[in-house]
């Protein structure tokens, strides 16, 4: 359960931003029908660029994840990260409505609200004490 620690947190959070990452470069044209209100309206290189960065951001996520201890200054930047994220969404769909279907707007609003929630455990995490490194 991704609640119960701040490691449990990234370490959700880097499986899901991978298999998103991945999913954007697999399937861009595929996505960018699916996003688009008509034809050409979202370009599928728009959805292979961003899988590339949310791939680096997700190998940033597992590599802070499974430091020990884990670097509470990095997971504080990585959860305000993803919250930037959380409120750039809505004006990105905003802005970007004349371009996007409705099962588009209904995806990005979906992915806030899963991105929010990755926020609150990892925010949950970092409020958590930490144990104390083991010392030889």
């Amino acid at each position: 359960m991704p609640w119960k620690s701040l490691k449990h947190a990234l370490l959700f959070n880097a499986v899901g931003t991978a298999l998103l990452g991945l999913l954007m470069i697999v399937d861009a044209g595929i996505l960018a029908g699916l996003f688009s209100a008509y034809a050409g309206a979202v370009p599928p290189l728009v959805f292979t660029v961003a899988g590339v960065v949310v791939l680096l951001f997700a190998a940033d996520l597992a590599f802070i994840g499974t430091r020990k201890p884990i670097p509470k200054g990095m997971a504080k930047l990585l959860t305000l990260a993803d919250a930037a994220f959380v409120v750039a969404l809505p004006v990105v769909m905003l802005t970007a409505a004349p371009l996007l279907s409705t099962l588009g707007q209904f995806l990005l609003a979906d992915l806030a609200l899963l991105t929010a929630f990755l926020v609150w455990c990892q925010w949950r995490g970092l409020r958590q004490p930490q144990p104390a490194p083991a010392s030889s």
